[in-house]
């Protein structure tokens, strides 16, 4: 097929900041397609995990919470070889849910674990507009403000360092299961019968970023109301007048070369 034969030339470098956070599981299924977030078992338990994927304990996130994870960073020369233009460097963030059970491959044994990407925010128009109608995405045009100790993607995301950030130690990831996450299956929106995943070519250690405070504009990212964000996360997280949630959080500052593969679901 085109987009598989397009996904194999899909290469580039990635430094970014990973960061876990853990949020209510309504406002987490608010983040999937109904036929995700609808499902009783849509989200891996721990004794498939380990069979699937070899991960042995997910850090509890506390009770009735479940994992979404941020990526926020910098594509360097990313995109598709031997095109014209056909690569760049952007700025990227995502939201997205780890370790889900998808609606279409419920046989498989073990179970294959899937990332469902909520939403891309990309600096540059182009790839947001190719990443909506190419890779089936849902993604969006954000102004991205990236520092030293703080990331940026303006209206929908802001992680910062903070000193006093909260995180206990038995809840923090490891470097090995975020990996699991950058390089597993992936799926989004609009992507139908395929998945893609990205093979790392070049890995940098990664550095950790123990104390962070990460705002999600979840209006934005469910389209809920505020009122009914405050609703469903029941006081169990702090939210905002605005609807925004706010999280103390520890993840890692990661950095790696990378090539795409797309698959048929048929065949995974």
């Amino acid at each position: 097929m085109l987009a598989e034969a397009i996904s194999a030339l899909f290469t580039g470098h990635y430094d970014l900041i990973f960061v876990p956070v853990a949020l209510p599981e309504p406002l987490v299924r608010a983040l999937l397609p109904s036929e995700w977030g609808n499902a009783d078992d849509a989200f891996l338990p721990n004794d498939q995990l380990a069979q699937a994927a070899g991960v042995e304990q997910l850090p509890d996130p506390g009770q009735g919470k479940r994992w979404v994870c941020v990526e926020a960073g910098k594509q360097v020369d990313t995109g598709v070889n031997y095109v014209p233009m056909g690569k760049s460097t952007f700025f990227e963030a995502k939201v997205e849910v780890p370790f889900l059970r998808h609606p279409q491959v419920k046989t498989s044994s073990p179970p294959i674990p899937f990332t469902f990407k909520s939403v891309v925010l990309f600096s540059s128009r182009l790839m947001s507009f190719s990443s909506n109608h190419m890779t089936g995405l849902r993604s969006h045009h954000a102004i991205c403000i990236r520092t030293e100790t703080s990331y940026e993607a303006m209206d929908w995301l802001e992680i910062k360092n903070e000193g006093e950030a909260v995180v206990p130690e038995g809840t923090r990831w490891t470097e090995e299961l975020a990996r699991k996450v950058l390089e597993g299956w992936w799926v989004g929106e609009n992507t139908g019968h395929a998945a893609s995943k990205f093979i790392a070519t070049t890995v940098d250690p990664a550095k950790p970023r123990p104390q962070l405070r990460v705002r999600l504009n979840l209006p934005a990212l469910t389209s809920l109301t505020p009122e009914r964000i405050k609703e469903l996360a029941a006081g169990t997280v702090e939210v905002e007048e605005n609807g925004w949630v706010a999280v103390d959080a520890a993840g890692f500052d990661m950095s790696e070369s990378t090539k795409m593969q797309m698959a048929q679901l048929s065949s995974l």
